[in-house]
């Protein structure tokens, strides 16, 4: 995501840090109630972020309430597993996080064979990188994050991934 971007969202003011790090909220309501609701078409889909970075992470939380879906958040590998109970279509997934790499919970995925689609969202390159590729990660998209690909990725538009 771009400083603008960010900026623009209120990422940083006091009203976007009040809220906690992994609220469990989305669309202003419980993790079931959002199951529900995006079940009947309240919300485009539930998605589950993934990020450490708590500026981040709100910031496109917001961005992706606001345009409809369902937001559930994590900050860590285990808050992650625990997120995929609620079985969110999407996972937005950073690789580097506080207590382990985000391919954990890419192979948990992969390993209960769910219809949950999975755009990991980086600044790592290499080998890492390529591991992520390989174990079923359909989209990769770089930091900064180009927010107009993401809605366009998560809306069924063709994006180009990064290389």
């Amino acid at each position: 995501m771009n400083a603008t971007a960010a900026r623009d969202l209120g990422s940083g003011s006091p009203s976007a840090d009040r809220s906690p790090g992994n609220s469990g909220e989305t669309c202003g309501c419980s993790p079931r109630a959002a199951r529900e609701a995006a079940s009947k078409s309240a919300c485009k889909a539930t998605v589950l972020v993934v990020e450490d970075d708590s500026h981040a992470r709100k910031a496109v939380t917001r961005i992706l309430r606001l345009k409809g879906y369902a937001v559930l958040e994590a900050a860590t590998v285990v808050e992650a597993l625990v997120g995929l109970l609620q079985r969110p279509q999407w996972v937005l997934l950073d690789l580097m996080l506080p207590d382990g790499c985000g391919s954990e919970v890419l192979a948990q995925i992969a390993s209960d064979r769910t219809d949950t689609r999975v755009c990991i969202i980086t600044g790592c390159t290499g080998l890492l990188f390529d591991r992520v590729r390989r174990m079923g990660a359909e989209h990769v998209l770089t930091k900064p994050l180009d927010v107009d690909a993401l809605i366009a990725l998560l809306g069924g538009e063709s994006v180009r991934q990064a290389s």
